[in-house]
């Protein structure tokens, strides 16, 4: 079993050392790391570089620096990445992230040892409090295996979950082979992860065995850094800027418990981020009018000042 890991980059030249160096000092190396550099216009593709050649002087069999030609946004840097990936297993890790130093052991060790097809993994923020995941909520999805692994028998029930995060942190793990044909939907920035990862669940939770061969691994493995310019995060000034995650409208006409509760789950982030983020009163009100009907499709109440926008 070899782990390949892919890694997006687009100008975080102050924080691509730090994430390959946290894979310099795995205890276990991955046999692949690429990283694809999403025409960045900073020095981190150079520094990158820079790295990947640490890494194969420690033993890395094969590392890439990809470079496109054109900025296509973090889902297509991710495609390009894991359609040149080799390994057995797959593992992303945003270039302003970082894994702890048993996170490449574990993963393998959970994958094999259990006969799991796709692991979730814990995470820590750079913000207090935001910690994954919160095993008492989640005590109705999660079957303990041994420590601090876990089986989710009904993947896509838990992945639905209100608390429950696959995708946020990239923290995700799988064997190549059940990815299949499935890819990151790209020019989306607003949950376009967790979006490929339930598509991804829902292969798996559909490949005959019974349970999902899926877990959990609630030990915070990743480091994940909120940054105040990340697409998801900032600021919008204009309604029209706030794109509609792609699970609504995937699952739009789907009757499916798990796919409605998902993008109830999503919509009520995508609207709660909305009041938060956008300027005024007119500019959140055009929100509720232009989206209304897809929220309330989805028993997504709007806000009362709203409802009638």
């Amino acid at each position: 079993m070899s782990l390949s890991v892919v890694m997006p980059l687009y100008n975080r030249e102050d924080y691509v050392e730090e994430a390959l160096a946290s894979l310099a000092s795995q205890t276990h190396l991955p046999r692949e790391v690429i990283v694809v550099d999403d025409a960045s216009t900073d020095d981190g593709a150079r520094l990158a570089q820079a790295g990947l050649d640490r890494l194969a002087a420690l033993g890395v069999a094969r590392t890439e620096l990809l470079r496109l030609p054109a900025n296509g946004g973090p889902s297509a840097a991710r495609n390009r990445g894991l359609e040149r990936a080799g390994g057995t297993v797959l593992a992303f890790l945003d270039a302003d992230d970082c894994w702890r130093e048993d996170c490449c052991s574990e993963i393998l060790r959970c994958l094999q040892g259990y006969g799991l097809d796709l692991l979730v993994l814990g995470f820590a923020a750079s913000r207090r409090g935001d910690y994954f995941p919160d095993l008492a909520a989640l005590r109705d999805e999660a079957v303990s295996l041994e420590g601090a692994l876990h089986r989710l028998p009904r993947v896509t029930a838990s992945a639905s979950h209100p608390d429950f995060f696959m995708g946020r942190a990239s923290n995700v793990a799988v064997r190549r082979s059940v990815i299949g044909n499935e890819r990151f939907a790209e020019g989306c920035h607003v949950n376009e992860n967790i979006d490929f990862w339930y598509r991804v669940a829902k292969g798996v939770a559909k490949g005959g065995d019974t349970p999902a061969r899926v877990g959990l691994l609630a030990e915070p493995l990743v480091r994940y850094r909120i940054l105040p310019d990340s697409l998801s995060h900032r600021r919008c000034q204009d309604w029209r800027q706030l794109q509609i995650p792609p699970s609504l409208e995937r699952f739009r006409h789907s009757d499916d418990a798990d796919d409605r509760r998902l993008c109830r789950t999503l919509g009520q982030r995508w609207l709660t981020f909305a009041m938060d983020s956008l300027p005024d009163d007119a500019q959140r009100a055009a929100f509720c009018g232009a989206h209304g009907a897809l929220l309330s499709h989805f028993d997504i109440d709007l806000p009362l000042l709203w409802r009638a926008a």
